[in-house]
């Protein structure tokens, strides 16, 4: 009789670590999914609105899409109005690089 509990207690914990192993992997494919927007274009409304890809966007709009996204290998570079964008989102969102401090006092 004492080793009919004792599967029994294996059995229940074999089912928490199964749950355990589910759940893990469903949050993880979940978070994997999710993706920063990467253009930015202004509907004829003038709302600005983001979306992942290129084709995402209607037609009209396509063409003044903005790159907003990261820039790299493999990856297009940002065009001068782009730049100047991102630069005032950062600043905007306090995550741009500050410049050095300069002191007045020094030659």
């Amino acid at each position: 009789m004492c080793t009919y509990f004792a599967r029994e207690g294996y059995r229940v914990r074999r089912a928490v670590r199964f749950a355990v192993a589910v759940g893990l992997g469903t949050g993880i494919l979940l978070a994997a999914g999710e993706v920063d927007a990467q253009y930015r274009y202004t509907d004829a409304a003038g709302a600005s609105k983001v979306a992942q890809y290129k084709l995402d966007i209607p037609a009209p709009y396509r063409d003044a899409a903005v790159w907003i996204g990261p820039t790299g290998i493999g990856k297009p570079a940002l065009s001068e109005d782009a730049r100047q964008t991102k630069r005032r989102d950062e600043l905007y969102r306090g995550t741009a690089p500050r410049p050095p401090r300069v002191d007045p006092g020094a030659r």
